[in-house]
C-alpha cells in the first residue's frame, strides 16, 4: 500500500508519537527525510514526517475511538447502533 494525502498511518517507533494513528494531509515530494505532513481525525496539525506505516487493520483502542467520536458525529440525529458502526467504519477509511 503506498502512502498518499487520505492514507490513515501510524507512527513508527521512530518517532516521538509512535503508535498514534493520523492522516496524510499533504506531501512534500522534495523532502525524502519528512515528505507527509500528518493530521489528527479533527484535522489538527500533529507533524511532518517519514516515520510513518500505513494503518492496515484497526486495534481495538482505535476501533473504541473511532465509535466514541461516529456517536459525538451522530448525536442529535435519528441513529441505529447500524449507523453508528457505519460511520466508524468511514471515519477507518472502510475497515474498522
Amino acid at each position: 500500500m503506498s502512502i498518499e494525502i487520505g492514507t490513515r498511518v501510524r507512527f513508527t517507533r521512530d518517532h516521538s508519537r509512535a503508535g498514534q494513528v493520523g492522516i496524510v494531509d499533504d506531501v512534500d515530494a522534495f523532502d525524502d527525510n519528512s515528505p507527509y505532513r500528518i493530521v489528527d481525525d479533527e484535522g489538527e496539525f500533529l507533524s511532518w514526517t517519514g516515520d510513518v506505516e500505513p494503518v492496515t487493520s484497526v486495534s481495538s483502542s482505535d476501533r473504541e475511538a473511532l465509535v466514541t467520536r461516529a456517536k459525538e458525529l451522530l448525536a442529535g440525529t435519528p441513529h441505529s447502533v447500524t449507523d453508528i458502526i457505519n460511520m466508524a467504519n468511514f471515519l477507518a477509511g472502510g475497515d474498522a
